[in-house]
């Protein structure tokens, strides 16, 4: 109740507190595995749904490749006879590199700076080829699942609506929106945040604010609200965004800052425009009026990899590095 209020002040409103406090008490998406595997995933942060995104689609990656092989999630490696570290956030480098036992290393972000870890690893995982790049390591790409929920999302063929959605932060750009809501009829955003930035918005009488979404519920969020052009625009170079994918599975186009996995993607496969990051919120203005224009959207790539498709991946590396 204490968590609810909080989030009520914090300006997400009542129905976006609701859904915090909902999926604290089900934790819907806690799937169980095998007690043994000849390969631990190690998890230190766990894969509870509130974890956010990267935890519900390696939940749902994982879900297949137990269907290939035992698996066995911990937060610690007591014992394993292999590792794959799922992530390197509170990971325990020098325990892991002293035990010998051979690992692999799935990088999600660029926060790791102890490269030990990568030098001692059978191999490394990333999501995208800027990650890759950015670490300067021989690492293989598997693009993150999109669980099959999402994938099954019904989208409308009117689609005019604008969204922002994701983290209502800074780093995230979201202190852009005020401006960019002064050119737009109506802006919707989804995501809890950052009070000021909260407040700040709700002042507008043209943004609706959404709050707080359950990992996995965007792309039907952006599919019933009719949205057509999605915000992303993140003031730093992101490793892949989970969003992007949600986005396009509700048929959105997107609007970002020509850095980062984004960029790499939304070149390779279509389906938004970038600006200049200097450009600031006058770069998406321009895009958002271009788009609002009338003028033919990109079509945005329904496409996206699935959870078996990710525990097929998987498995082969695990074969080709001679961990199974």
């Amino acid at each position: 109740m204490i968590r609810t209020i909080a989030s009520v002040i914090r300006g997400e409103g009542l129905m976006s507190a609701c859904r915090r406090a909902g999926e604290r008490i089900s934790e819907a998406v806690r799937p169980k595995f095998d007690a043994e595997a000849d390969i631990v995933n190690v998890a230190p942060g766990g894969i509870s749904p509130r974890n956010g995104g990267v935890a519900v689609q390696l939940a749902a990656r994982l879900r297949e490749e137990r269907k290939l092989r035992p698996v066995a999630v911990r937060r610690d490696f007591a014992g394993a006879k292999a590792i794959h570290l799922e992530g390197t956030f509170g990971a325990p480098v020098d325990a892991l590199i002293a035990s010998r036992i051979p690992f692999v290393v799935s990088l999600h972000d660029t926060t790791l700076t102890d490269r030990r870890l990568l030098d001692a690893a059978r191999g490394v995982i990333v999501p995208s080829s800027f990650l890759r790049e950015f670490y300067a390591v021989d690492a293989e790409v598997i693009e993150p699942a999109v669980p099959a929920a999402e994938r099954r999302v019904r989208v409308h063929e009117e689609r005019r609506a604008i969204a922002y959605a994701g983290s209502v932060k800074r780093h995230k750009g979201a202190h852009l929106l005020p401006e960019i809501a002064r050119v737009v009829d109506r802006l919707h955003v989804f995501g809890g945040g950052d009070l000021d930035l909260l407040q700040e918005l709700r002042k507008l009488p043209n943004v609706v604010i959404h709050g707080y979404y359950r990992s996995g519920k965007l792309p039907a969020l952006l599919a019933r609200h009719r949205v057509g052009l999605v915000l992303l625009p993140s003031i730093v170079p992101e490793s892949y965004s989970l969003t992007l994918s949600e986005a396009w599975m509700a048929g959105a186009s997107v609007a970002a800052f020509d850095h980062g996995a984004p960029a790499e993607r939304i070149r390779r496969d279509g389906g938004g425009w970038l600006a200049p990051p200097e450009s600031g919120a006058a770069g998406l203005i321009a895009i958002i009026e271009r788009w609002m224009s009338e003028r033919p959207a990109p079509p945005a790539p329904r496409r996206a990899v699935s959870p078996a498709e990710a525990a097929r991946a998987h498995v082969e590396l695990y074969r080709k590095w001679g961990l199974l």
